[in-house]
């Protein structure tokens, strides 16, 4: 038995996909309006200690919900244990894999999806990065439900986020887990008391992608403008990242903030 209470009586079954902090901060959102999840799926690099965000993992432990870890989302027993379940909904936020559609075709509504971007432009990963790369004065966060392709499902609504000279990639992602987990709990509202929840299909003529690689792979080239190279820099700044590198002679050299320095003055 977990420390929540039991389900609204209009509250059907739904599974949760997904971490990092937009992740924890969404699932932490359900629970507060009593909506249980019969099942978590934790992305697989999620060991259950805290690393640039909350671990999933040690939330659900804590709070005992049922949960697998350590696992993904593709393995035959997971989407043999979500079949079963036969959730009204998914929740897929935060998570780092391709969705298989023998779990999309599940839920009765659809897979939801969070997105750290105004689709369908910057379709794909890194978005926030990208964004601030590309010299974006804004961006955004987009709620939709997923389909076959990445991120090119139908849009259930968006939120624009301006975009600072100073803002680094690391600040505009904590800006998208903000407004993200303020667009979800509208969804969550809209989902309880709302009979029918509207969505509007992508123009594909509008959409750009990025595949899994970081701008330039993460090297400064010095042939760019003095703008592009500070975009640069602000871009790679996150946690997650290896730091920004250039080459001097066959010396790997990085670009870091003084903090890592401890008696740095």
């Amino acid at each position: 038995m977990n420390q929540y209470t039991k389900k609204k009586k209009n509250i059907k079954r739904i599974v949760f996909i997904g971490g990092k902090q937009i992740g924890v901060n969404c699932l932490k959102r359900l629970l507060k309006y009593n909506i249980i999840p019969e099942l978590v799926v934790a992305n697989s690099d999620d060991n259950g200690t805290n690393s640039w965000h909350d671990s999933l993992v040690k939330f659900c432990s804590e709070s005992k919900l049922n949960i697998i870890k350590g696992r993904r989302v593709k393995d035959k027993q997971i989407i043999k244990a979500i079949k079963k379940i036969n959730p009204e909904i998914i929740f897929c936020i935060g998570s780092t894999e391709i969705i298989p559609n023998d779990i999309l075709k599940v839920p009765k509504l659809g897979c939801l999806n969070i997105h750290p971007a105004l689709l369908p432009k910057y379709q794909g990963r890194y978005s926030t990065v990208h964004a601030i790369f590309n010299g974006e004065k804004s961006t955004g966060v987009t709620i939709h439900w997923m389909d076959s392709g990445i991120d090119s499902g139908p849009i259930i609504s968006q939120k624009k986020i301006n975009i600072k000279n100073t803002d680094t990639a690391k600040i505009l992602y904590d800006k998208f887990t903000k407004v993200g987990e303020q667009l979800f709990t509208e969804f969550i509202k809209k989902w309880l008391y709302e009979n029918n929840i509207l969505s509007t299909l992508q123009n594909k003529k509008n959409a750009s992608f990025y595949s899994k690689r970081l701008p330039n792979d993460g090297q400064i080239d010095w042939n760019w403008t003095g703008k592009k190279i500070f975009n640069f820099i602000r871009a790679m700044t996150f946690e997650p990242f290896p730091p920004v590198s250039f080459k001097i002679g066959n010396k790997k050299m990085v670009i870091v903030d003084e903090k890592y320095f401890k008696g740095y003055r």
